[in-house]
């Protein structure tokens, strides 16, 4: 969306964008969770090109990258290496010192940090809690870069921090059976499908 503004694959993610401000009212709508059902379906790209356009409407955006076991977004961003939300979950440091700016107006992005050896007790905990409090009142909107749901478990157990959810799915390549048994698993634990 930032390097090839003009390209179809950038004027989808605008349409996602008019798609989020029209299907809820302003504000209802301020955490996203965005995961997909297998590894490689393209999550972390929507997370950073939603994040894109959501700013470039004049949004205040951050990207938190909460896969902590495959990261993405710091490569993305170019962010560099830093605390990130790991450590930050694991430590007394304050939320203010972990976000860092992109090249993009409007959007900040959260890092994933060291790799824990625990990522679904530290995504799950009160730190973690704190954090998005915190950002909901920092920011428009807060994006989470969740792992795989048939993978590991830590994009269901984020669930609930989340005002929505989209599940990202590669067309002609994901597994119908994959996708149904993901839909299945939100459904599950009560999730609801952006």
């Amino acid at each position: 969306a930032a390097r090839e503004p003009q390209s179809i694959q950038a004027e989808s993610y605008r349409s996602i964008r008019t798609t989020l401000f029209v299907s809820s009212p302003p504000g209802r709508i301020k955490t996203i969770l965005v995961t997909s059902p297998l590894a490689r379906e393209g999550k972390s790209s929507t997370v950073a090109n939603m994040g894109i356009t959501l700013a470039e409407a004049g949004k205040r955006v951050v990207v938190v990258d909460s896969d902590l076991r495959k990261p993405r977004q710091a490569r993305i961003f170019n962010a560099g290496s830093g605390p990130g939300l790991s450590r930050f979950l694991s430590s007394a440091m304050e939320p203010a010192e972990i976000v860092k700016p992109t090249q993009v107006s409007n959007l900040q992005v959260i890092t994933s940090g060291p790799l824990p050896a625990n990522p679904i007790e530290l995504l799950t905990s009160e730190r973690m809690d704190a954090l998005v409090a915190f950002l909901k009142r920092s920011y428009d909107y807060v994006l989470f870069d969740a792992p795989p749901l048939l993978a590991v478990s830590d994009a269901l157990a984020m669930g609930p921090l989340a005002d929505a959810i989209i599940l990202v799915v590669r067309g002609g390549q994901t597994p119908i059976p994959a996708l149904k048994q993901a839909k299945q698993k939100l459904d599950a634990h009560k999730l609801k499908c952006l």
